[in-house]
């Protein structure tokens, strides 16, 4: 990754309020800014960036994993069937991830992902998932863009 594109991204992250980077989000065709700024993203400030960059025509299924993974996706996958009333904003935003990884919404593209999963509990959800599901065990990539700014 380049050095104007790290910038933009801190300046995002650090400088602007959640309503500019929407703004500035708009713009962005670049998946390897919305992969990095995704996994710099600070979810104490919610869901609403993530939900947009997941609308985002050049997100990719690198990103739409690892903001799954991020929210906590894991746990969903556990217990897709519990009811979780005390999290309705971040079980509704998870069940919609879900269905858009599921349903093909995003391409592959270089951008790497591996599961943040340990061979123990990638062996346990293998019991439990369809061979659909296993999208969300599978690496992809080998563009590593796993940075922290």
């Amino acid at each position: 990754m380049d050095k104007e594109k790290e910038k933009i991204i801190q300046q995002m992250l650090y400088e602007k309020d959640a309503e500019e980077v929407l703004n500035e989000l708009h713009d962005i065709n670049d998946p390897e800014i919305l992969y990095v700024y995704a996994y710099n993203y600070n979810w104490d400030n919610g869901f609403e960036i993530p939900k947009n960059i997941l609308l985002k025509e050049c997100c990719n299924l690198s990103t739409a994993l690892m903001i799954f993974y991020s929210a906590d996706g894991f746990r969903y996958l556990q217990n897709k069937d519990e009811k979780n009333d005390s999290l309705k904003e971040w079980s509704i935003f998870i069940k919609d991830l879900y269905h858009m990884i599921l349903e093909k919404r995003f391409i592959k593209n270089d951008t790497k992902f591996v599961p943040p999963l340990s061979k123990v509990q990638i062996y346990k959800l293998k019991k439990d998932l369809v061979n659909e599901e296993y999208v969300f065990l599978e690496s992809i990539g080998n563009n590593d863009l796993n940075i922290t700014l």
